[in-house]
């Protein structure tokens, strides 16, 4: 079942994005496409916007969610900054208007080209994942001849409860410094010509469906904060990372708002006494922001049948949408034209990509289509076309964003030229 939105309607029997018919849009871009709402992304940070509003604070948006440079533009207008994970996503924040003071870097495999970028350009904080990678920090910027400002990434040890891909604050998880080695590590960088250590971040996982975990590890990284600001540390700010859910339909439980997890976070930070600080509090929510607000369209190409199963083939795959494939995610799935007197059928979606984990819904109920139908594929606005790829040759699809009054492209559909452009025989 879809999560409800007003930005997706149906009006005169045709579905709706903020007003604009997505048949029409369909027609003029062809499909597989990515239509967007501004207004839903819009409306979800202010969202967390209001829920951290107890303390000074920065959402730092996930870029890894979507890089469209079309969206981190609006996010850096609505006065975000960014969480980067790479030197092209460096890149990307620049050329979308973040500035360089609202990014920070996260990440475990960091080269040295990419630090030294990033400490050149000098971004708010590198966030430090290893002792190897401390050190390398420290050595680029002795060679520079300038300080790097960097923020430890505490493994806080806290169980997410989330699907075992997108927890990240376990000792099991790759990510991360167990608090015991960051203290290790405090005198030296604090000793260091070439450190200036800001603070302390943490991401414990995504889809977080309780704010329970991250109130309990808010807490412990506040008061791991106090101890090292004994020691001498001097903080800047707190990053208590991402997880704020969103909804995708098959929910048993609906997810608590932002507020709650506000509220949440709020607990842990003042159980933990470093809220009297006036730290600036980061968070970094990707999907929750970005999630919900595209859809991914696609054409039935077909309806076949075998001794125990019907298919429902379409032209978008996994190539567009690989997180059914990948997490056995699921993705509500709408037509674009009402359906009225249909014959419900229990299908498979699935696209052209020759592999059989090539499905974007399975043993769905759906009204029965027809070739030709547009359906429209919902939480495509996060980690859809930014995990897209060109397997079997197939070009990437189109991005139309919807903002007001203007339905504009935002990215445009290669050629196949485009497939070979970089290759030399």
């Amino acid at each position: 079942m879809a999560p409800p939105s007003p930005h997706f309607q149906y009006e005169g029997g045709e579905l709706t994005i903020d007003g604009y018919s997505v048949r029409a849009i369909a027609e003029e871009y062809g499909t597989p496409l990515y239509i967007y709402s501004a207004a839903s992304i819009r409306k979800a940070y202010e969202a967390i916007d209001r829920a951290l509003s107890f303390t000074p604070h920065l959402i730092a948006y996930a870029v890894k969610a979507n890089g469209n440079l079309a969206i981190l533009k609006l996010l850096a207008e609505l006065g975000s900054g960014a969480d980067i994970v790479s030197g092209g996503e460096l890149a990307r924040a620049l050329r979308a208007g973040f500035s360089p003071d609202k990014i920070v870097y996260s990440g475990v495999g960091k080269t040295a080209r990419e630090l030294r970028e990033a400490i050149e350009t000098g971004i708010r904080a590198i966030h430090v994942e290893s002792a190897f990678e401390l050190d390398l920090i420290e050595s680029i910027a002795d060679s520079i001849g300038t300080k790097a400002r960097i923020a430890f990434r505490v493994n806080p040890n806290v169980d997410p409860q989330t699907h075992p891909y997108i927890s990240t604050g376990l000792h099991s998880s790759k990510f991360g410094i167990p608090i015991d080695e960051v203290e290790s590590l405090l005198p030296r960088t604090l000793k260091s010509s070439s450190l200036d250590l800001v603070g302390l971040t943490m991401h414990i996982g995504s889809q977080l469906g309780s704010p329970a975990p991250l109130a309990e590890a808010s807490e412990l990284l506040g008061r791991f904060a106090l101890k090292c600001m004994e020691r001498g540390a001097q903080f800047e700010s707190l990053d208590i990372g991402g997880g704020w859910p969103l909804a995708y339909g098959n929910e048993s439980d609906p997810y608590p708002p932002p507020s709650e997890f506000g509220r949440a976070i709020r607990r842990g930070l003042e159980a933990s006494g470093i809220l009297k600080h006036d730290l600036l509090i980061l968070t970094e929510p990707g999907r929750s922001l970005v999630g919900d607000a595209g859809l991914l369209i696609t054409e039935v190409l077909g309806l076949k049948a075998s001794a125990t199963k019907q298919f429902v083939i379409a032209d978008a795959s996994m190539t567009e949408l690989i997180r059914p494939a990948l997490y056995d995610a699921y993705h509500a799935v709408m037509p674009v034209c009402e359906p009225r007197d249909r014959e419900t059928i229990i299908a498979d979606l699935v696209g052209p990509v020759c592999e059989s984990g090539d499905f974007l819904a399975r043993n769905r109920a759906m009204p029965r289509p027809k070739p030709g139908e547009l359906l429209a594929i919902r939480g495509a606005g996060a980690y859809a076309r930014e995990m897209a790829s060109t397997y079997n040759a197939r070009v990437l699809a189109p991005e139309v964003l919807i903002d007001g009054d203007k339905a504009r492209l935002v990215r445009k559909r290669p050629t196949y030229d485009s497939l070979f452009e970089n290759e030399v025989f």
